[in-house]
This record gives C-alpha cells, sequence and structure tokens, in this order.
C-alpha cells in the first residue's frame, strides 16, 4: 500500500521517463499510481498531460473530466481541459469551463481570450463582439487591434478560415474597416482565389474616401486623444495610393507626434499640411496651438507666430461664412495676447 513517501518517489521516476522520453513506461506507472486510488486528482492531472502531449486526446479529456466530477480538488482540471476543448473546437464546451474559471479567477487574461476565441468560432458574433468590447472597456480600436493580432497568428498556422471569422467580427464593430478589407484580400490571395482578392481590393478603392472622412474628427490640440486611434487613422495612408489625403494625414502625423511630446516634429507636419493647402483652417489652429505651446519654452517669439496662424485661420472661418469658429478664434487671440502683455 503507498504512502506519500512512495508516491512522491513514484511521481519523481515518472518524471524521470518522461524526460528520458520512455513515454510508455510512464504511462504504465501511472496507471499503476490510479489503481491504487492514492491523490486520484494528482495522478489524473498528470495522466491527462502525458495523453494531451502524446496527443492522445479522449484519453486526456477523460482523465481531467474525472477530476472534475469525482474529485475534490479539481481547478487545474478545469484549465486543462478548457485549452482541450479549444484545441479539439470543442467551442461551447470550451467557452462553459472558461466561464466557470472565471468564478474564482476573473482577471485571467488566456481565459477571457480563448472564451472571446470560442464565442467567434462557434458563430456567436454578437455576443463575441459585447464580449471583447467589454473586455477592452469599449475602446473600439483597442478591440480591433487585438482582432488583427489574432488575424496574424491564425494566417501564421494557416488557418485562414479562422482568420475570417475574425475579421468579420471586425466589420460588426467597424462596418467598412479599409484595413480590415486589405487583410481579408490578403487572406483570398493566400487561399488562391484571385478573383474574390481583386473585388476586396475594388471595394477598399471605393469606401476609403467615406470612412477617412466620418472618422477624422480632430479640431482641437488640447482635447485628450486616443493614441491608439490616431495610429490607427495613419495605417490608412496605405490605401491612398494617389495622395488624396496627404493634408489631413500630416494633421494625423502632427497630433501623434503632439501626443508622444515630439513637439518640433508636431509643429512641422502642421507647417506641411499648410503647404498643401493652404486654404484649410485646422492646420493653421493646431500650429497656432502648437506655437503656443512652444512659447512657454523659453521662446517667447513664438508667440507672434502663433498670432499670425490664428488671425489667418479667423479670416478663413469668416469667408466660409462660420460665425462660431471666428468667435473662437477671437477668443483664443484674446487669450494669447493677454499673456503676450503680462509677459
Amino acid at each position: 500500500m503507498l504512502d506519500n513517501i512512495k508516491y512522491l518517489m513514484s511521481l519523481k521516476s515518472i518524471d524521470k521517463c518522461i524526460a528520458e522520453n520512455q513515454f510508455d513506461i510512464a504511462l504504465e506507472k501511472l496507471n499503476f499510481l490510479i489503481k491504487e486510488e492514492y491523490k486520484p486528482s494528482e495522478t489524473f492531472l498528470k495522466r491527462g498531460r502525458l495523453c494531451h502531449r502524446l496527443l492522445m486526446l479522449e484519453d486526456a479529456y477523460s482523465d481531467f473530466t474525472y477530476i472534475i466530477t469525482h474529485c475534490v480538488k479539481k481547478e487545474e482540471a478545469y484549465y486543462e481541459r478548457l485549452f482541450l476543448n479549444f484545441e479539439i473546437s470543442n467551442y461551447y464546451e470550451a467557452i462553459l469551463d472558461a466561464n466557470k474559471i472565471l468564478t474564482w479567477d476573473a482577471n485571467n487574461f488566456e481565459v477571457k481570450r480563448i472564451k472571446f476565441l470560442s464565442l467567434v468560432y462557434s458563430s456567436q458574433g454578437e455576443a463575441a463582439k459585447d464580449y471583447i468590447l467589454e473586455l477592452f472597456e469599449f475602446n473600439k480600436y483597442k478591440s480591433i487591434q487585438f482582432l488583427f493580432e489574432e488575424v496574424a497568428k491564425t494566417i501564421a498556422t494557416d488557418e485562414l478560415a479562422k482568420a475570417l471569422k475574425l475579421l468579420s467580427l471586425v466589420d460588426i464593430i467597424d462596418k467598412d474597416n479599409p484595413i480590415k478589407l486589405l487583410e481579408e484580400s490578403n487572406i483570398y490571395g493566400l487561399a488562391n482565389l484571385k478573383d474574390k482578392q481583386v473585388e476586396i481590393l475594388n471595394k477598399i478603392s471605393s469606401v476609403f474616401p467615406k470612412y477617412f472622412v466620418s472618422h477624422f474628427r480632430f479640431t482641437d490640440m488640447y482635447q485628450d486623444k486616443d493614441l491608439m486611434e490616431i495610429c490607427f487613422l495613419l495605417e490608412l495612408k496605405v490605401f491612398d495610393k494617389q495622395n488624396l489625403f496627404a493634408y489631413p494625414m500630416h494633421i494625423l502625423e502632427g497630433y501623434k507626434n503632439h501626443i508622444e511630446g515630439h513637439i518640433i516634429d508636431s509643429k512641422e507636419c502642421f507647417e506641411e499640411a499648410i503647404k498643401l493647402n493652404p486654404n484649410k483652417p485646422e492646420a493653421y489652429v493646431l500650429l497656432a496651438q502648437t506655437l503656443q505651446l512652444m512659447s512657454g519654452y523659453d521662446n517667447p517669439e513664438y508667440k507672434k507666430d502663433a498670432e499670425k496662424n490664428y488671425k489667418t485661420a479667423l479670416e478663413i472661418y469668416r469667408r466660409e461664412n462660420l460665425p462660431d469658429k471666428v468667435d473662437e478664434m477671437r477668443r483664443q487671440l484674446k487669450h494669447l495676447n493677454s499673456n503676450l502683455i503680462l509677459r
């Protein structure tokens, strides 16, 4: 009959067999321990893991399930069965296991990830959308960035059908996302479906201008901006083959540099935007705000340049008959000039 010392010695012997790739002997020893019915949860767990490693997946599943249904100590078995269920495409069971684990391990991101992917692959699109948005605190761009990372993983393992399912979720979160469409066209290219690839590429050309305009809503340098969103929009440069959106791209690049603390680079971006389109007011306003900020770093000469750019923007807004914007520029100038007087 086994006692704790003999049991531990047996486990050490089994580990040695596994390390030396003597898997049949290791299984025999594990089977003997199971017959002894000493610490069954630990023994079944060890055998289940070995069976999983040897691709004896049904045996592994049986061992993990035995622990869950018969043993008091079962948490580790739930993790093992979750990963196994996901691996063998038992997505509904994986979701149930994930839900159970999250009752005691609520912050485990990998478990949440498997639950989310199981929702996607079991065609529960709406539930998957709600879950991932909640997972990333309803930040659309962080959710989409995560999806693209998962798409890259599935493409790397040639699981193209799974990649397309993930991309379909991007479409639910952000309709006609051009980067999603580009990824989709790449997948059809890998699958040698050239006609479908061309169809998607043509769709990108038609939706890109509307998508960009609908997402380009930046107006004030001093409002908090989401760096993820800005970087995401900057990726759209790959679609603008004719360089039609060079002006807003320079604006976005200026925002990105500003948030990252590269103020001089930000200034240069807005100056380039003005060269590209001197009849638009946004770049003048943003350049003025940047110059005003730079003047606080012992560069008082920049305040005069800021004043000049505010006035130029004011005149453009006046020509465009936008009295609210004109009044806003007047307030900016009043604030700037009050600082000049104080200095």
